[in-house]
């Protein structure tokens, strides 16, 4: 894990990090290595009222931590973590007069096999630690279900209870795949 741009203070990041593993089974998660702080340039300037704030566009900013993760020559996962606005730009059709807008949507978490950002941006230390254990279980195969809606983030943002949130087939899951790492 590492962090971008000193976004954290003290022992905040621990803090989160913690409760965020306590979401699942014991032993999935063994250890957790902090490679340090990278300072990043940012990608644009966006307004948003009176505000102006210095955002991370998405694509551009996995590209970075992929290199990263190529230098440092990683085999687990490499989680960058946030303060800052992370962005996805999307662009949207329109078959009348007005043709093609961009619409741009905050990202919280992407976390895929090899790497993963979690932007906290906005959000208390209570949500931060469901945040990033949400991304966590998206490294270990739980996808989103469609009914109910998303149950493992619904379930994340309410309980702060082991294994709340999980549905029965992904709290298999996660002990199977702690089961195998166990061997």
């Amino acid at each position: 894990m590492l962090t971008i741009n000193k976004g954290f203070e003290g022992d905040d990041l621990l803090e989160i990090m913690w409760r965020a593993l306590n979401h699942f089974p014991r032993g999935l998660w063994d250890r957790v290595n902090y490679l340090g702080d990278v300072g990043m340039k940012y990608d644009v300037k966006v307004r948003s009222r009176e505000n102006i704030y210095n955002v991370f566009i998405f694509n551009n900013l996995i590209e970075r931590i992929r290199r990263i993760r190529r230098m440092l020559q990683m085999k687990d996962l490499l989680l960058a973590v946030t303060r800052d606005p992370v962005i996805a730009i999307y662009h949207r059709f329109k078959f009348e007069v007005e043709g093609i807008s961009q619409i741009a949507s905050l990202v919280h978490d992407y976390v895929s096999s090899d790497l993963g950002i979690v932007s906290l941006f906005r959000v208390n230390e209570e949500t931060a630690s469901k945040i990033v254990a949400h991304g966590l279980g998206h490294n270990q195969g739980l996808r989103h279900h469609v009914e109910p809606i998303d149950i493992m983030y619904e379930g994340l943002l309410k309980h702060d209870v082991l294994n709340e949130g999980f549905c029965n087939d992904c709290i298999k899951k996660m002990l199977s795949c702690q089961h195998n790492q166990e061997f």
